[in-house]
């Protein structure tokens, strides 16, 4: 009976961890995310803000 007792406890407690696991995984993946959108906006703007003279071609 302490077996399985123990066998259960040891269960719950690889859940959790599994748990916790993912949740990190998760906020991790969310602001890599976020800091890659934030990025690019920033990119964004820098091209609406460069002042490209009339007349040159910029395409190669």
């Amino acid at each position: 009976m302490i077996d399985s007792i123990s066998g259960a406890a040891n269960v719950a407690v690889v859940l959790q961890q599994q748990k916790i696991s993912q949740q990190i995984s998760t906020a991790v993946f969310t602001k890599a995310k976020d800091i890659q959108e934030q990025q690019g906006r920033a990119v964004l703007q820098l091209l609406e803000s460069a002042k490209i003279p009339q007349g040159i071609d910029v395409h190669v």
